[in-house]
């Protein structure tokens, strides 16, 4: 599975590189739109060479580089052609190269906000997206208590933020996997590998700015208080 999406013709629309993690576009570096690896199948005449993908499921591989950092992405593309031969509906995308890593939040996330939200990168990684919308679910609701957050639910657990010096936009974000996750656990909704993926980036963003940034700050207050204490021990 990939974040990227295919279009029957074969064009990668702009998203996010796998290599360097920018959004980006995509340019094929191989001549045409790729390499039907299955089912294989010649025609001699080049007039009615469109016409052998016809009403077939094919596999093709698509050897891409992004517009930024120029580094490779190779994705299998399982497409349905329709009778034309020239249009069609794409099946499946699959990065194959580089292999997809499962997710990460920052070290200096709560180790239960960590695990939580790793199961649920595993299961996104695996196409399990209901199962992967319920994880991050739960990783949002281990952070509000540790953020101290009070209510009888989640979602007033999540607005009791704002009293916690919480901004408005991260409290709105975490509704959004609220939802997700309750419509994937009580509706059996199966959302888009790209609504979870916007999910969870929207949790690691959180995470950033809750956890990271003043992570961050505090180390360089502690730096500069040393420098300004060792001056001062070199000049009585």
């Amino acid at each position: 599975m990939t974040s990227l999406t295919v279009d029957p013709r074969g064009l990668v629309l702009p998203g996010l590189c796998p290599n360097c993690h920018v959004h980006s576009g995509f340019t094929i570096r191989s001549s045409g739109i790729g390499t039907y690896l299955w089912p294989q199948v010649r025609t001699e005449d080049p007039s009615v060479d469109h016409l052998k993908h016809a009403g077939r499921t094919w596999l093709r591989q698509l050897n891409v580089s992004c517009q930024h950092c120029g580094k490779s992405v190779v994705l299998h593309q399982l497409i349905r052609f329709n009778e034309d031969g020239e249009t069609g509906e794409v099946l499946r995308v699959i990065q194959v190269w580089p292999e997809r890593q499962p997710r990460e939040l920052h070290a200096s996330a709560p180790n239960v906000v960590r695990d939580l939200f790793a199961e649920g990168a595993r299961a996104e990684a695996a196409e399990a997206n209901r199962a992967a919308g319920a994880m991050y679910r739960a990783a949002v609701e281990e952070l509000c208590k540790d953020l101290g957050a009070e209510g009888s639910n989640l979602a007033s657990k999540i607005n009791d933020l704002v009293n916690r010096g919480v901004t408005s936009e991260i409290v709105e974000d975490l509704h959004e996997a609220r939802l997700l996750g309750n419509w994937s656990l009580h509706d059996g909704l199966e959302f888009s590998a790209e609504e979870v993926a916007d999910v969870a980036g929207l949790i690691a963003e959180a995470v950033h700015i809750l956890y990271v940034q003043p992570q961050e700050r505090r180390a360089m207050r502690d730096a500069r208080k040393a420098r300004r204490e060792a001056f001062v021990a070199r000049n009585p």
